[in-house]
């Protein structure tokens, strides 16, 4: 609340900078330990998420992000790059993940530098189009409608429903003025 406005501003941004690159370190060290599965495993965790989560106690959304990333820089470690720079987020390297080839992936990451959700999921239907989907067209079946019989007084009492479709004949007598 002491800040200037101009002095807020700026410390967010120098605080976005440093979250940048604290988040590719974190990444890049994820990758390393899970190239040393025993390292978790001696601390008492079956796999690398737990160890995110219960020992760095991150969120699980949090750990999978990471976890998916760092995979994803052990076989291209210029991802660390862009993630540092802010060019590319978490969200959008796993995003572009299983389409990254060793032939594509710079060009790949260079398109998406700096690119909107939408505009990631655009560039991954250019890189691996889906079929369209087969129209089909079926036959719907055939509506009957039963036709009308008249209610019987034996049929109008085993069938409620019938009765209140169709009126009944009063079972009282009807008494007009005398």
């Amino acid at each position: 609340s002491g800040l200037s406005d101009h002095d807020l501003l700026d410390r967010i941004a120098a605080l976005a900078g440093q979250e940048r690159t604290t988040s590719a370190e974190l990444v890049a060290h994820l990758a390393a330990l899970a190239a040393r599965p025993s390292l978790y495993a001696a601390q008492g965790y079956g796999s690398l998420f737990a160890y995110c989560t219960q020992a760095l106690r991150l969120s699980e959304d949090a750990a999978c992000n990471r976890i998916d990333v760092a995979h994803a820089c052990r076989r291209f470690p210029v991802i660390l790059e862009h993630l540092a720079s802010g060019a590319l987020s978490l969200s959008t390297v796993r995003l572009l993940r299983p389409h990254l080839t060793p032939e594509n992936h710079e060009a790949v990451l260079a398109e998406a530098a700096g690119r909107t959700r939408q505009e990631i999921l655009e560039q991954i239907a250019r890189l691996a189009p889906r079929p369209d989907v087969a129209s089909t067209i079926r036959k719907l079946p055939a509506i009957t409608v039963p036709a009308p019989s008249a209610p019987t007084a034996t049929s109008a009492a085993s069938e409620p429903e019938a009765s209140i479709l169709t009126p009944s004949p009063p079972r009282w007598p009807i008494i007009g003025p005398t």
